[in-house]
């Protein structure tokens, strides 16, 4: 019998082991870019960046938070009174506006925080809305309630982060500025303070929103990390007119664990092994 199967020619098995010749060829460029990976320091916001990004738990926690703030606002206009016109306050990045894709290009770039690449970022205007942020504003403008945006933003990123909430949806009052900017003012430093401040003197602030400290209370430059949970401790506002979001990428929070008051990111590996506790 005549075997009808095509034979293997030494043609076709050249042609078979091209691919893997090629590879061989690779292999050294290959070993080297790993080689090169391995000795670039592991950028430790990748963790909390994937969590932001990917996992249902971040979207439920923000969706829960901004549900109970409807809740309150609602409860909070039932018993007040019609003047001053009601207002709330709250923060833009990671409060309203996610920019985690901006830290995943950092990351990807295997660069830190660099100024530059943030103020292109913010001018792309095209960051997304932090889940639940938009129904919850718009609800609250529904109701009659001015939304105010306390950002640290500098005064000169205002028409991108103005053009980025609009393009959302988010809602913009006509008639007034309410995207209150840092430097705006001569007073109108990094601490919000003077910002709530010049709000609660024209309006009835019934809430409070923001992912780090500061955004609701001064904290004072060089404050430790114990001053700060004292600060935050025993606080009847959490939960009725202050509502705080989850930002495990960075925050007020790093600055409170060193001395110098720089970023723990830019700090040694057995600074931060000094800072953990294992009861």
């Amino acid at each position: 019998m005549t075997d009808s199967r095509p034979s293997l020619r030494r043609r076709d098995t050249d042609t078979l082991h091209q691919p893997w010749r090629a590879l061989r060829r690779l292999a050294p460029l290959v070993l080297a870019g790993l080689a090169s990976c391995a000795s670039t320091p592991s950028d430790e916001r990748l963790h909390s960046t994937l969590w932001v990004q990917t996992s249902a738990e971040y979207g439920v926690i923000t969706h829960q938070v901004f549900h109970m703030a409807k809740q309150a606002l609602e409860q909070s206009l039932l018993t007040a009174t019609d003047e001053p016109a009601p207002a709330l306050i709250i923060d833009v990045d990671e409060t309203v506006l996610d920019n985690s894709g901006q830290t995943a290009r950092s990351i990807l770039a295997r660069t830190g925080f660099r100024r530059d690449a943030w103020r292109a970022w913010v001018n792309e205007a095209s960051a997304p809305a932090v889940p639940g942020a938009l129904n919850y504003l718009r609800h609250a403008d529904q109701l009659g309630v001015t939304v105010f945006y306390v950002t640290n933003r500098s005064v000169e990123l205002e028409p991108a982060t103005r053009s980025n909430l609009d393009s959302l949806g988010f809602p913009l009052r006509p008639d007034m500025d309410v995207i209150l900017t840092r430097n705006e003012r001569p007073e109108w430093t990094r601490d919000k303070s003077s910002r709530r401040q010049w709000v609660a003197d024209r309006f009835r602030v019934l809430q409070i929103l923001g992912d780090d400290l500061a955004d609701f209370i001064a904290v004072p430059p060089g404050t430790d990390a114990e001053v700060r949970q004292q600060l935050a401790a025993g606080r009847a506002e959490w939960g009725r007119s202050w509502f705080m979001l989850p930002n495990p990428i960075y925050g007020s929070w790093e600055r409170a664990l060193t001395p110098d008051g720089t970023t723990i990111f830019d700090s040694s590996m057995e600074q931060k092994f000094r800072r953990l506790e294992t009861q």
